[in-house]
């Protein structure tokens, strides 16, 4: 039997890397676009009394879009006020400067019952953008936590209970015979 062998030129294996690279290289490129790692960024900070679950890398969201993340998390410096404890910065893409304004207000978030805490921003319509460096003012939000929910459901099953031994206390009404006329 006779061998064949196919003879590939150089050239052409050379082009062909030359052109899987280029792919390679542009789909990494789109890859980091889309995760935002290589759009502009600035960024603002905020001042919270605790920051239990906020770490870094954790989402900033603007009324519930993504618009960065947490940058740091560091205690503040001299800070004679109890709210002000926490020093919270944020990488906010340079995109969604001109839409934090003045009258915005960020707030701390639990995802879910157990989930890990973002920022969120309820975005302002008056006043001027906060510049870069700026701080964001802070609106303390009440969670619902797990110790929370747990006397919720205790205090249904009291009043199931409660419901149910009243109902079987009430006295019952007799009802009339009918009787034919």
């Amino acid at each position: 039997m006779a061998d064949i062998t196919i003879c590939i030129p150089v050239k052409a294996v050379k082009a062909a890397g030359v052109l899987l690279g280029a792919v390679f290289l542009l789909w990494g490129f789109s890859q980091l676009w889309a995760s935002g790692v290589l759009r502009p960024k600035y960024q603002n900070q905020m001042f919270v009394p605790e920051s239990a679950g906020v770490r870094v890398g954790a989402p900033v969201r603007l009324d519930g879009l993504p618009v960065g993340s947490v940058s740091a998390v560091s205690l503040a410096g001299n800070s004679a006020d109890s709210n002000r404890r926490i020093e919270v910065v944020l990488r906010i893409e340079k995109r969604f400067e001109d839409l934090i304004r003045n009258d915005s207000a960020a707030s701390l978030v639990t995802e879910g019952l157990l989930g890990g805490r973002y920022v969120n921003i309820h975005r302002g319509f008056s006043g001027s953008p906060i510049p870069p460096g700026g701080e964001i003012r802070v609106v303390p939000v009440k969670e619902m936590t797990l110790t929370d929910f747990i006397g919720v459901l205790g205090k249904a099953g009291n009043c199931h209970n409660e419901e149910k031994g009243s109902a079987q206390q009430s006295p019952t009404i007799p009802q009339k015979a009918h009787q034919p006329h």
